[in-house]
């Protein structure tokens, strides 16, 4: 396994086991995602059903996508191609996100976070894994005898 594709499985794994983390939230009582809005200086946790649906719904998708991460991790060339397509939807993703951080009115720092984080981590695994695709693709061209061509 090369350095970039090490660096690739380490960065997806990191990002699985953010991502699962948000777990918590679909397991915790009320209160604790009630706390968790009010310590990021969200205010009051809203008291109508569709908002704690809507974060638990929100958590379990993390953590879903957590485990994908985790999963194509463990065959990174395998899955070569749905890495580079999870890459530019992180990128899209981020922007979009702004957008709808700017249009919510979330704080500047969560906005500032947020959706350049997310932009920003796709870039990597993109360049990351496009990096891998190329060595992997030239180390192939070598092996090809001139009587396969």
């Amino acid at each position: 396994m090369t350095h970039r594709a090490r660096g690739l499985v380490v960065l997806l794994r990191l990002l699985g086991l953010l991502d699962f983390g948000a777990f918590v939230a679909v397991m915790a009582p009320r209160a604790w995602i009630a706390a968790s809005h009010e310590w990021l200086g969200l205010g009051p946790f809203p008291i109508e059903p569709i908002v704690e649906y809507l974060a638990r719904c929100t958590s379990v998708w993390y953590a879903s996508y957590g485990l994908l991460l985790w999963f194509i991790s463990c065959d990174v060339e395998r899955y070569a191609r749905l890495i580079l397509f999870l890459s530019c939807v992180l990128i899209v993703q981020g922007f979009v996100i702004v957008g709808i951080d700017l249009a919510t009115g979330m704080p500047g720092w969560w906005t500032t976070l947020e959706g350049p984080c997310c932009s920003g981590l796709g870039a990597i695994l993109l360049m990351l894994q496009g990096k891998e695709s190329g060595i992997r693709n030239q180390e192939s061209d070598k092996n090809v005898r001139p009587s396969d061509s």
